[in-house]
Parts: C-alpha cells; structure tokens; sequence
C-alpha cells in the first residue's frame, strides 16, 4: 500500500484489492473548480479499476457541493456496468454526511467512517 502526503490533491493506491481514492488537504474544499480540474481522473478510476471496487476517502474534505456529487454519481454508475462492482464512501465529515443524507444518497451508496472499516467491510464475504 502507498502512503500519500497531505498535501497532494488525489492520490490513488490499492488496499487489499480496493481501489481507494484519498482526497489530499488541497481539495478540503472541493468546490466546482477542483472537481472540474480532476473528474477525468475519477471517471478514469472507475473504468480501470480491477476489480472494479473503488472506496472515495474523504476525510480530508470539509465540504463539497452538486457538481462532486454528479462527479461520485457518474463514477458510481460506471463501476455498476461492470460485474462484481462495489463503490463506498468513508471519512465524511459531519457537512458531508448531512447533504448526502438530505438527498437520501446514504441509502445509495454505502458509508462508512473509516477507511480500515469500510476496507473490511467491502472485503467481508
């Protein structure tokens, strides 16, 4: 497993055969301009990831907005196209967890508070 630093923006790495986006404490805001600058690089996450389990650990960002939870939305419905898919969210911060709550997105996808718990969870059998 890869370490990242803080301060870098996205960093991708393999868990236990998770694909695991960490957000850096660049993006703690994750306003459109950011999401614009890496939706490529999520949407190309979920089409090269093998198997095409992706956990998005957000524990670094404070807040985001509609154009991230298009962004997770689009990355979600790529990974249901391809078989054996699993896509979970961890680290939301208090914010976070209240707007996909209000959108009822936290029936959608699975949270969890951690990244070694929502590890052990999509590992589980």
């Amino acid at each position: 497993m890869n370490k990242m630093t803080t301060d870098t923006a996205i960093h991708v790495d393999v868990d236990n055969g998770i694909t695991v986006v960490t957000f850096g404490s660049q993006l703690e805001h994750l306003d459109d301009h950011a999401v614009m600058l890496h939706q490529e690089e999520l949407l190309a996450t979920a089409d090269t990831a093998d198997p095409p389990r992706v956990l998005f650990d957000l524990t670094q960002v404070a807040l985001f907005g509609s154009t991230f939870i298009e962004v997770i939305f689009r990355v979600w419905n790529r990974l249901n196209k391809q078989d054996g898919n699993q896509f979970a969210i961890c680290g939301l911060s208090p914010y976070c967890l209240e707007v996909l709550q209000i959108t009822h997105l936290d029936q959608l996808w699975p949270i969890h508070e951690s990244r070694s718990e929502a590890i052990s969870q999509m590992t589980s059998p």
